[in-house]
């Protein structure tokens, strides 16, 4: 190859490339393996210069660079052995960018060929038509890609104690949504049936939730690990606010009203403290690891918003005239009572079907 300044062949200069990419100098590698795909795009190195561009480019954190380059790679040369394994680095880093509908647009086409691929690019491919079908509302197709690749982890054994794939951790993600979603359309107004039962069910849903996105944050990739620790804070914010949202009996006197808001208070502060200590930790590894992305800026204003609520709280119960022992006390009475006032609420209601029904 002959340029106006040198005379080198496309193999000397792949290996040069390849040298300049393992000082670390990705950017200039990146450059370098372009270049020798622009000068020989027909030769017999041209597939695989393109492909380690992408990854350079993936490598220097241009990611969204990478996944053009890795879907340039499939589509120009379709029957290189290296387009599938492109596609795939396309649609992990679309994931990692959260542009769920291209990744799960992207997964759809290659799961076409799922069987010539391995396990943990399998698990990648549902985890993307999951998270693509949350972004769309369409939980229950969403549910059915979480399971196929939940069976996937069973059948191969993925999931061994301590670190686990990043690609598994996109699963666990997308599962630990489709667990809050399903967490926060339980609600405490109208006053439920049966209080108790139907708490401990939120709670049910928030803890798989969590179980979800702790296993996320086994991956011990930054992102996926901001991401949960703050979807795992919101859970609890969430709860103390719906929780917050329940109204006295009627017929309560002021005195009762005002120690029916100090035993809330009381009871369920501690939602707000599980909430914070939760962001607080998600912090602190997001600084550890250099993490910058837009998660951090939303933890930071959760962490915000719930010292504040904190504060709030606590001058809420300092306002109140009475001890800790009179709501405690109040907090037994609390519950009996909304159990009893539940049943009987949901008596009345059956008393009356809505129009329609039969």
């Amino acid at each position: 190859m002959v340029t106006p300044d040198e005379a080198t062949s496309i193999p000397e200069l792949y290996e040069r490339a390849l040298q300049i990419a393992h000082e670390g100098r990705y950017e200039e590698a990146a450059s370098a393996f372009e270049r020798i795909v622009a000068l020989d795009p027909h030769g017999e190195l041209a597939d695989d210069a393109l492909f380690q561009a992408a990854h350079e480019r993936d490598r220097s954190g241009a990611l969204d660079l990478a996944a053009r380059r890795y879907q340039d790679l499939a589509r120009t040369y379709p029957h290189s052995p290296l387009a599938l394994p492109a596609l795939v680095r396309a649609v992990r880093i679309l994931c990692h960018l959260e542009r769920w509908q291209e990744a799960g647009e992207l997964a759809s086409t290659v799961l076409a060929r799922e069987g010539e691929l391995g396990p943990f690019d399998r698990v990648l491919l549902h985890a993307a038509r999951a998270l693509e079908r949350l972004a769309a509302n369409d939980e229950p197709a969403a549910s059915s890609y979480v399971e196929r690749g939940r069976s996937l982890i069973d059948e191969h054994a993925l999931d061994a104690a301590g670190r686990i794939s990043r690609d598994l951790a996109a699963l666990y993600f997308a599962l630990g949504e489709l667990r809050r979603r399903r967490a926060e359309r339980i609600g405490f107004v109208p006053l439920p049936a049966d209080f108790a039962t139907v708490l401990e069910r939120r709670c049910e849903l928030l803890l798989a939730a969590q179980s979800a996105y702790s296993d996320a944050m086994r991956a011990y990739d930054a992102h996926w690990s901001t991401m949960a620790g703050v979807r795992v804070g919101e859970l609890y914010a969430a709860l103390h606010r719906d929780l917050m949202r329940i109204t006295p009996l009627s017929g309560d006197t002021p005195e009762k009203r005002r120690l029916f808001e100090g035993a809330l208070r009381l009871r369920y502060s501690v939602l707000l403290e599980k909430a914070l200590g939760m962001v607080e930790h998600t912090l602190g590894m997001a600084e550890r690891t250099g993490e910058r992305s837009a998660w951090v800026d939303q933890a930071r204003r959760l962490r915000a918003d719930l010292q504040a609520e904190v504060r709030a709280e606590q001058a809420a119960l300092d306002r109140l005239p009475y001890s800790r022992a009179t709501l405690e006390a109040a907090l037994e009475e609390l519950g009996n009572r909304h159990a009893g006032a539940g049943k009987a609420a949901g008596a009345g209601r059956a008393t009356t079907p809505p129009s329609g029904t039969r």
